[in-house]
């Protein structure tokens, strides 16, 4: 890899430069100076806040001839240092039209020469604001202009500038607030990033619904919005500016420099543009809102201007990249609930007299047992949402350990203590050890085989049993398996891989353990259990323990750890990126843990592999909730062909 920007990403960099109130000679090579070096690193789009040339707090000196004229100096002296750079520079400054209307505009600057210039459409008359006394709209403004200095330019409030894969649309200030904000129809004509040169004054909370604003447009719009306000240096006459600066990329804050934290600066955003037109891709409502926009009698007033993006390679990413994304901001509450409604509705739906969930005493059974716990005590209690009182007030728990030839002594005790914990109303020891063996004998193995036979004829025998018990107990066979082994296909097909219900299906295996953490809280009584087997190997138990009878088969050495592939399974299917750029991200998220770098070749090939070929499992799982916005259910999902294979 020569450059990030390889794998779709692009520097997008805010300047808040201190400034001269009202001296536009002055301020235009304190903005240059941050420029030109963040140029140099490899910054496609810059920009600064709003009238950041003069100062939004200049008032009546708008009125001023001078103050407009240095301002066009000063714009001059910035087009002419970009003759050395590529990218796109933008700047806040008015502009006088030749009739004398005034307006408050970004200047569009790329290799020398202004490409166009944005006005303001929205402008806000009310409270302390009162632009119009000096400002007329930009909404019907869409006309070239002939300047003595810049040439042609076209002033629109709808225009693209593009380069690449990155497309930019600019909003200035209150534009983003209006109930119809431009970044919407500039989205829809193609912008994937939407910078906004703000001079928004500080009040109590305003930096709260700043967030909101940015992540929900972002958000909704499948794009990176990237927003910078007026510093310090603005008058405090009136009222006082903060310098908040905010960059969000599909609903997510990637920085922020928060309020009155420095003056003077930058912020810096490598954006993945990839990941926001995979996004687009997959909204099908947003592609009906372009083709009907495409449709509309103004689309043809929408313009794109081409610039020449910087060809500075980026060598190191300017964004974090979590190692465990699954794992961001988790509400466990709502996790818990998501699988306890579907539990239970399924309950009354089928009619069931009771749950029947095998107990290995690992991580999956354990949280599902909880689960099921859950959903036996709310039908006691007459708590079933949407109905006056409980449908089914006996339901029966019913908790099965079904010890085999793999099962340690030590997971064995577990199981028993979990279905104590879970007060179970009915317990079954059943071994399997005597029907396995009568299985592997009518099969002519000998007692010594160890092959893959061995251990799927334990994982059936077992699924057997608990459906077995279902049919004798008019129940629900609840099943534990996790969203990281079904995109793995580490589960036997036609054995764990089915149950009447799995609630745990949609939840990965790193989020199942923090689920546990979870329930240690909930749960304080019981917090010493869980901790016994949230320190356990993760294993499917299915060859002999060790000599001193400890468990001998332990997943994650045999492929992986389930940090990487969890990894591996967010970024595929959230964001569809390549197995390359995949590998490049988990080098950047896992730098600080060596021993992961180590094995992260083998893991990655290990995910790609077994993620192609196991996916005939996954055509015919059970139903079970959806919990992230991610899933691998063939019934919405994950559509995918059985015969794949990868390579």
């Amino acid at each position: 890899m020569n450059s990030w920007a390889e794998f779709g990403f692009s520097r997008v960099a805010a300047v808040v430069p201190k400034m001269a109130l009202g001296k536009p000679l002055e301020n235009a090579p304190l903005i240059l100076n941050h420029f030109k070096i963040l140029s140099e690193q490899g910054a496609n789009v810059l920009f600064t806040p709003e009238l950041s040339i003069t100062g939004y707090t200049c008032e009546d000196l708008f009125h001023s001839h001078s103050l407009l004229e240095e301002s066009t100096q000063a714009i001059a002296k910035i087009v002419a240092e970009s003759k050395n750079y590529f990218g796109l520079w933008v700047v806040g400054a008015p502009l006088q039209m030749p009739d004398g209307r005034l307006l408050n505009g970004a200047w569009v600057i790329s290799a020398g020469k202004v490409l166009g210039v944005v006005p303001k459409i929205f402008l806000p008359n009310m409270g302390e604001f009162y632009e119009r006394r000096w400002f007329i709209s930009g909404r019907r403004v869409n006309e070239v202009v002939k300047h003595d200095l810049f040439g042609e330019f076209l002033v629109s409030p709808t225009q693209v500038f593009t380069s690449g894969p990155v497309r930019v649309g600019i909003e200035i200030c209150q534009d983003l607030w209006s109930p119809h904000a431009p970044s919407e129809k500039l989205a829809l004509k193609g912008a994937n990033l939407i910078i906004n040169l703000s001079a928004s004054n500080e009040v109590v909370n305003k930096a709260r619904y700043r967030h909101e604003l940015l992540k929900v447009q972002s958000e909704r719009l499948h794009c990176a919005y990237f927003y910078a306000s007026s510093g310090a240096d603005e008058s405090t006459k009136d009222t006082v500016f903060s310098g908040h600066t905010l960059a969000y990329e599909l609903g997510e804050c990637l920085s922020e420099v928060k309020p009155f934290e420095t003056t003077d600066f930058s912020v810096v955003v490598d954006f993945d543009f990839e990941k926001i037109l995979n996004s687009r891709m997959k909204d099908v409502c947003f592609l009906e809102s372009v083709e009907e926009f495409t449709q509309s009698h103004n689309y043809g007033q929408y313009q794109t201007q081409l610039f020449p993006p910087n060809r500075t390679p980026l060598t190191e990413l300017a964004r974090e990249v979590v190692s465990a994304p699954f794992s961001q901001d988790l509400a466990f509450a709502d996790i818990f609930e998501i699988q306890v409604q579907g539990l239970m509705k399924r309950v009354v739906s089928s009619r069931a007299g009771s749950l029947v969930i095998g107990v290995s005493g690992g991580l999956d059974s354990t949280l599902a047992l909880f689960v099921a716990k859950e959903v036996r005590d709310r039908f006691k209690q007459g708590k079933f949402t949407g109905y006056a009182k409980s449908p089914i007030a006996d339901l029966k728990l019913i908790g099965v350990t079904l010890p085999g030839p793999g099962t340690s002594a030590q997971t064995l005790a577990l199981a028993g203590d979990l279905l104590k914990a879970a007060e179970a109303d009915e317990v079954r020891e059943i071994s399997i050890q005597a029907a396995v063996d009568q299985h592997l004998k009518d099969l002519g193995k000998e007692s010594t085989d160890r092959s893959v036979v061995y251990e799927n004829a334990q994982a059936r025998e077992r699924t057997q049993i608990l459906f077995d018990i279902a049919n004798e107990k008019q129940g629900l066979v609840v099943g534990t398996g996790d969203l990281s082994e079904l995109a793995l296909g580490w589960c036997t097909f036609n054995a764990d891989q089915m149950a009447h219900y799995a609630v745990n299906s949609g939840i990965p295996k790193t989020v199942v353990k923090l689920s546990l953490h979870w329930l240690k809280e909930q749960l304080p009584v019981h917090s010493a259990l869980f901790q016994k087997i949230l320190d356990l190997p993760i294993s499917p138990e299915l060859l002999p323990p060790s000599a001193d009878g400890t468990i001998a088969q332990e997943t994650e050495s045999l492929i992986g750890s389930y940090d990487l592939h969890d990894f591996f399974l967010y970024h595929y299917l959230h964001s569809g990126f390549s197995k390359e750029k995949i590998f490049a991200l988990a080098e950047v998220a896992f730098v600080d843990q060596p021993e992961m770098l180590k094995h992260l070749s083998k893991a990655i090939d290990i995910f790609f592999s077994r993620f192609f070929t196991q996916q005939f499992k996954r055509t015919t799982l059970p139903p079970g909730p959806k919990v992230f916005k991610v899933s691998l259910s063939p019934r919405s999902d994950l559509r995918m062909p059985d015969e794949l294979s990868f390579s």
